[in-house]
């Protein structure tokens, strides 16, 4: 079985290396895309809801809910007022801390009272 002309050599890598690489190469195809304005940052509302989660996973997802909360505050600074979500973004922070906090509470109260 011969391998087709004009590949890299490399197993499996055959004729592919002629293509270009189209959409799905991470570029985005459309140059005038823009985000939908008011749209809420999806970090955001991931350390909203990771936030919320927390309330009931407590330390689990309370501690992802601070870092995503805070990536979230830099990442919508940074865009220059095109992305919404502050709000969004502390309340999943608020939460993520009073889970923690829950939570050390719980541990120092039940280590002192056997």
């Amino acid at each position: 079985m011969s391998m087709p002309s004009g590949g890299s050599g490399a197993p499996g890598h055959g004729g592919f290396t002629a293509f270009s690489p189209g959409a799905h190469s991470g570029v985005d195809p459309d140059a005038d895309a823009h985000v939908a304005e008011g749209s809420i940052d999806t970090r955001a509302r991931n350390a909203l809801t990771l936030g919320l989660l927390s309330l009931v996973l407590n330390v689990l997802t309370g501690i992802p809910a601070i870092l995503v909360g805070r990536h979230a505050l830099a990442h919508i600074a940074a865009a220059d007022g095109a992305l919404k979500g502050r709000w969004a973004a502390w309340t999943g922070i608020a939460l993520g801390c009073l889970s923690v906090v829950a939570f050390v509470g719980v541990v120092i109260y039940l280590n002192q009272h056997p």
